[in-house]
C-alpha cells in the first residue's frame, strides 16, 4: 500500500508543477534587442598647417651646383669657393704681337648661364590643408609678399640683402611652383592633408658675405610671405 501510494504523490506533484508553470510562465528570461539609431553632425571645418619660421641652409655644395649651370662641379670645396668645369672653349683664334700670343675664351661673368638677380627657391611641403563642408566642395591656398620682402646679413639692416620677390604656390607632389599666386583643390577630408609648396625669387646680387641674411636679429616674427586659405 504504502508502495503504490508514493507512486501516485509522484505523478500528482508533478502534475501541479506543470499547471503552475502554464499559469505562471517559465522562470527562463528570454534576450531582447534594442534598436539604436545613431546620428553624427560634423560641423564645416578648414584647418591650414604652416610654419610660423622657415630656415634654410644653402651648403657650398648646394651653391656650386647652382652656379656651375650646366657645368660640372668638382668634389672639392673649401670655405669660399668651389671649381667648376664648363667645358671645352672651342676654337680660339690667337693674336700675335710684340708680347706673345693671346687667345681669349671669353668666359664671362656668368658662366653656366647663372642669373644671381632672379635664383628660383622652392619650399617643398611647407604647408598642409584638412577641409570638409562650407560653401563650396573646394579650398584655394593663396600666397603673398608680406610687410618686408628684404633680408640683410644677420638681420642688422645695411647693404648686404637678399630680396625675395614672385611668391607662387603648388599642391605637392608637384617640386615647383606653378606660376600662380594661387591653388585650387578639392576638400580633401580630415584623414589625408594636402600638402603644398612655395615658390620664391631670390636677388642675391648684394649678398657678397657669407653668412645668416634675416628680417631682425632675433630671427623669428618676420612677415616674408603670407599664406590665405579661402573659398572653401
Amino acid at each position: 500500500m504504502s508502495t503504490r501510494f508514493t507512486k501516485g504523490c509522484g505523478r500528482i506533484g508533478a502534475s501541479l508543477l506543470l499547471a503552475g508553470a502554464a499559469l505562471f510562465g517559465s522562470t527562463t528570461a528570454s534576450a531582447q534587442n534594442a534598436v539604436v539609431d545613431l546620428n553624427v553632425t560634423l560641423s564645416p571645418i578648414t584647418i591650414l598647417y604652416y610654419f610660423s619660421t622657415v630656415n634654410v641652409n644653402v651648403s657650398s655644395a648646394a651653391m656650386a651646383g647652382m652656379l656651375c649651370g650646366t657645368g660640372t662641379p668638382s668634389a672639392i670645396y673649401n670655405t669660399s669657393a668651389a671649381n667648376c668645369d664648363v667645358g671645352a672653349t672651342g676654337s680660339l683664334a690667337a693674336t700675335g704681337g710684340a708680347g706673345g700670343l693671346t687667345a681669349n675664351g671669353n668666359i664671362g661673368t656668368s658662366p653656366g648661364g647663372f642669373n644671381v638677380a632672379a635664383v628660383p627657391l622652392t619650399l617643398q611641403n611647407v604647408w598642409a590643408v584638412r577641409a570638409i563642408g562650407g560653401s563650396s566642395p573646394n579650398t584655394t591656398v593663396s600666397v603673398a609678399i608680406g610687410a618686408s620682402n628684404t633680408l640683410t646679413l644677420n638681420g642688422a639692416g645695411g647693404a648686404q640683402k637678399i630680396v625675395i620677390s614672385n611668391p607662387t604656390v603648388s599642391t605637392s607632389p608637384n617640386t615647383s611652383g606653378n606660376g600662380t599666386t594661387a591653388v585650387t583643390f578639392a576638400d580633401p577630408g580630415l584623414v589625408n592633408a594636402q600638402p603644398g609648396n612655395v615658390g620664391l625669387t631670390l636677388d642675391l646680387t648684394n649678398a657678397t658675405t657669407s653668412g645668416v641674411y634675416e628680417t631682425n636679429a632675433s630671427g623669428t616674427g618676420a612677415s616674408n610671405y603670407t599664406l590665405t586659405v579661402s573659398g572653401t
